[in-house]
């Protein structure tokens, strides 16, 4: 979310942004040098976009950049050289949103694809926010975008929280997080879009390059892949500005940009409702917490929370960002994930462990402050942490140039005698870290130039000399290597057979030959090296010196050392002493290994760093292990998929690509395999275990099983389910607390669930002749004090709802009894003949209003009443029925001393008569005049 606050009380309090709107930019809130921990440097470099426009970027293979602003413009950098525009895309820019998102496929290189988020404006005050695919034009430098895919269209409400993130993962799916596009500067109603799972705001969604929900969603649909629903990977988001896939556990990890007061950062687990609107962080969100939509909602806690304001711990606008995988950094900072406040302008790091629970929480005060602008974070090739700095429009990058790889310069040279002209070319140079290089050579003659290729004419009488190629990176690290020429001499010829794009197996022969030729020398002698070029994933590469041989023909097995390709050098040397070579790069035919699991679990490949889904060689033998507690705390492993129970296993490569699934019990999955009496009556499993917050559930043939770490592994079948689901299942009630369990007169049977926000304790009890009904909160607490079914009341025979003017809540029973709760009142029961008598005179709309006491002996055991809140009474005998008495005529009878009176229980209800009103009791009478609101009681 691009958004700068205002520094007033009145509109922190109200989390109120100002935004990067068109032409306008609030000032940062921090301002003066960066400082960093020590050892630390920031290097900017160029990102194609102006200040307070660069909105995200993304690495190309070749390590050049994409990278998007928000007023529409696509720019490509190069490695060295000027940026270019690619694409200027028509936006709706305001608040926001513009042309926010960008994502490289993971197979750009030859489907030259990517992925962008924009809004754009479709009529008068409309627009629409979208995610398309498209292709990058060009061979090699891109030229433009063409053929534009549609994913997802959604229309716009506010000029806010729209679509926030892109992330292409390596399996080809695509990750989309999405704001609930509701009006930040009030409590919007629209903004309860984040909780319903049929419509995509304030979510992160999992869906395949075509924009379908991916099979394994939590909610996904096998017969309606397209549904909203089974897009969804976890809901309740404000604005879930950036996130990142986490390396270990393969899960989103985002920043949601809080409304009054706080900024969180969520481990998201599959399912998981992180509560925007009704909770913020960890408390319930004012105003919003109230509304009817709340009832019930449960909130996922946030891994880590920082309050709102511009002291030293504080921020107003959370950027998700990466963790960190190099090996440059200090200790404390490996597998840290870096997040940042583009408002405060500070950057802290964090760990958690392979479960996502939080390890070492963000330093106080952060380390890194005063670092610009964080919008959005990626890796760069030895895995520093680069940034994109909206304030200044420039890709920032961390690190540590204590351990920057120095480059590797390598040259080559062709002469022409005739013109003494001689050609050199850098071409072949690297650098360990990936960064781009500078070339600068040095004649040898006192002249030098720069460029990757050049060429110089020495002047005559000049013999052998020696020219000196030198190459920098980025961090200012050099490398050279010395080329001897000699101006009138030729440079030896040397062809190298051509493999062409062959790739090889572990222990595969590598064989290439090579011819030498020389104008002056003729057949020259062939002299053989080699280098294991060993390059993990997002590290420094490194060589390691191979065998050597000399002669026509060379061969030796492809490497067994994971992530390397095999370099074999061919060189000559004249007489003169001018050397020429070529080098073969043999690179091994990989596939991919990809590690699954049931169940969200830290899967990793050793030999790869850790990580779950690698480009592995064929034929090449490592281990891959699965920790034992998934992340979810209480499954724990039991199986792989080709059957071994090792947690740790050998794996060899085959000639395809390959998936191996660790299979986890989860506490759902120890009790259906325990208890074959509950298998057979629940039937198979219809689907996946699904995750929502704290609760757990999977549905079988005959019902479902619910686990939370509260109530452990509980079971609901049958129309107790059916009712539980259609009123809003565990959001509403909690997980079963109780197995569905037969009443102690075995007519019945129930299920009880736990103290639960909005219900308190519930239960649902059914019966063939009742059907499935609930009873919680205050009406239960009475019905259970009563004896439940056993009591006076017997069992639910309705929902609870709500009476008719608004104010109470009630459910009937079977025994011709009711249980009435008004906030005045509390809840009371009332049965038999005065109930039938309350019912008679309009229930809670008649002269009696709500039950105030429950149905109660008098003191003399003879009679029964219950008292009313309009000042009435029903009160009964088994002489006289049940009959009302109200009013006047009531003050007078109690005045008397009530049933203890001469006049002793009500024989009538108030009944009209020519003065006035009159109730008859079994000694007498009482009347009240309408015209003097005189009352008299009398003897018969």
């Amino acid at each position: 979310m691009f958004r700068s606050r205002v520094l007033t009380r009145a509109f922190v309090a109200l989390s109120v942004s100002i935004l990067l709107l068109p032409g306008w930019v609030g000032a940062p809130e921090a301002t003066g040098a960066p400082t960093l921990p020590s050892g630390f440097v920031l290097r900017d470099q160029p990102s194609g976009q102006a200040a307070f426009d660069l909105t995200d970027f993304a690495y190309l293979p070749d390590g050049s950049v994409l990278s998007t602003g928000k007023s529409g413009k696509v720019a490509w950098v190069p490695p060295t050289g000027p940026s270019r525009t690619i694409a200027a895309l028509p936006v709706h820019d305001k608040g926001d949103l513009g042309l926010v998102g960008l994502a490289v496929a993971p197979d750009f290189g030859t489907s030259r694809q990517i992925y962008l988020a924009r809004s754009f404006d479709t009529g008068v005050g409309a627009f629409t926010m979208r995610v398309a695919r498209w292709t990058v034009t060009g061979t090699d430098t891109p030229t433009g975008l063409t053929n534009e895919r549609v994913l997802v269209d959604l229309p716009g409400f506010h000029d806010v929280h729209g679509i926030t993130g892109l992330i292409a993962a390596d399996d080809g799916t695509l990750w989309i997080s999405i704001g609930d596009a509701a009006d930040f500067t009030r409590m919007d109603p629209g903004a309860l879009r984040a909780l319903d799972l049929d419509q995509l705001y304030g979510k992160i969604l999992h869906v395949t390059a075509d924009g379908a929900g991916v099979p394994g969603n939590p909610y996904f649909s096998a017969a309606a892949p397209n549904a909203n629903r089974s897009k969804v990977f976890s809901s309740g988001y404000r604005s879930p500005f950036r996130f990142s896939l986490d390396p270990r556990l393969g899960l989103p990890v985002v920043g949601d940009v809080g409304w009054n007061t706080w900024e969180e950062v969520d481990v998201v687990q599959p399912g998981a409702n992180h509560g925007w609107p009704c909770w913020e962080a960890n408390a319930p969100t004012p105003g919003y917490s109230g509304l009817a939509g709340c009832a019930g909602v449960v909130n996922t806690p946030p891994i880590t929370a920082y309050h709102h304001g511009s002291g030293t711990d504080e921020g107003n606008s959370v950027t998700a960002g990466i963790v960190y995988s190099g090996s440059s950094y200090p200790d404390e900072y490996r597998g840290a994930f870096f997040f940042g406040d583009y408002v405060t302008q500070k950057i802290w790091t964090m760990t958690y462990d392979s479960q996502g629970r939080l390890v070492q929480a963000p330093q106080r005060p952060p380390k890194f402050t005063g670092a610009g602008g964080p919008v959005k974070f990626a890796a760069a090739a030895n895995g520093d942490i680069v940034y994109a700095d909206i304030y200044s429009g420039l890709l920032r990058r961390l690190s540590y140039p204590g351990t920057n790889a120095e480059p590797v310069a390598v040259a080559t040279s062709s002469t022409e005698p005739s013109t003494r002209t001689v050609t050199f070319d850098g071409a072949g140079s690297y650098d360990f870290d990936g960064d781009p290089l500078t070339y600068h050579w040095d004649f040898g003659d006192g002249t030098s130039q720069t460029g990757v290729r050049v060429s110089h004419a020495y002047a005559a009488g000049v013999g052998t000399v020696t020219a000196r190629l030198t190459v920098t990176d980025r961090l200012g690290a050099t490398g050279g290597t010395d080329v001897v020429v000699v101006p009138s001499n030729h440079s030896p010829e040397l062809g190298m057979t051509d493999l062409g794009a062959y790739t090889f197996a572990v222990g595969e022969p590598v064989v290439v030959g090579a011819t030498a030729t020389d104008a002056e020398d003729g057949a020259l002698p062939v002299t053989w090296t080699t280098l294991i070029r060993h390059c993990p994933e997002e590290a420094t590469c490194h060589a390691h010196p191979g065998t050597s041989g000399t002669g026509p023909s060379f061969s030796m097995p492809f490497t067994d050392h994971q992530d390397s390709r095999v370099e074999i050098t061919a060189t000559v040397t004249d007489s003169a002493g001018v050397r020429a070579s070529r080098t073969y790069v043999a690179r091994p035919r990989e596939h991919l290994l990809t590690l699954t699991s049931n169940v969200p679990a830290a899967l990793g490949i050793p030999a790869e760093g850790g990580v779950g889904t690698a480009m592995v060689t064929e034929d090449a033998t490592f281990e891959v292990d699965a920790a034992e507690v998934a992340a979810d705390g209480v499954s724990t492993f039991a199986t792989w998929s080709d059957g071994r129970t090792s947690r740790t296993v050998t794996i060899t490569v085959p000639a395809h690509d390959v998936t191996l699934t660790a299979t986890y019990l989860t506490p759902i999955d120890k009790r259906y395999q325990a208890e074959p009496a509950l298998r057979q009556r629940l039937g198979a499993p219809t689907g996946p275990e699904v995750v929502d917050g704290t609760v757990r559930y999977r549905t079988y043939t005959g019902g479902r099983l619910y686990w939370s770490a509260e109530t452990g592994v509980k079971q609901i079948e049958g129309q107790i389910l059916a009712k539980y689901l259609a009123l809003g299942g565990h959001r509403k009630f909690g997980p079963p607390a109780t197995d569905e369990t037969a009443t102690p007169d075995g007519v019945g049977r129930f299920n009880h669930f736990p103290n639960w926000p909005g219900t308190m304790q519930s239960s649902i009890y059914w019966t063939p002749s009742t059907g499935a009904h609930p009873v919680y909160g205050r009406i239960r607490v009475k019905w259970m004090a009563l004896g439940a079914e056993t009591g006076p009341l017997g069992y639910p025979v309705t929902d609870e709802l709500g009476t008719p003017d608004g104010i109470g809540r009630f459910n009937h029973f079977s025994k011709n009894a009711s249980i009435y709760y008004t906030v005045q009142t509390d809840a009371r029961a009332i049965w038999g003949r005065i109930r039938v008598r309350w019912e008679a005179l309009g229930w809670e709309t008649g002269p009696l209003g709500y039950p105030s006491t429950d149905e109660t002996a008098t003191p003399d055991g003879v009679g029964r009443y219950n008292h009313f809140t309009k000042a009435g009474s029903v009160y009964w005998t088994m002489a006289t029925d049940a009959h009302a008495v109200y009013g006047a005529i009531r003050q007078r009878w109690a005045a008397l001393g009530w049933e203890r009176s001469y006049l002793r229980y009500p024989a009538t209800d108030e009944f009209t008569i020519q003065i006035g009103r009159q109730s008859s009791f079994q000694s007498g009478y009482v009347t009240w005049n309408r015209t003097t609101g005189q009352v008299i009681d009398r003897r018969w």
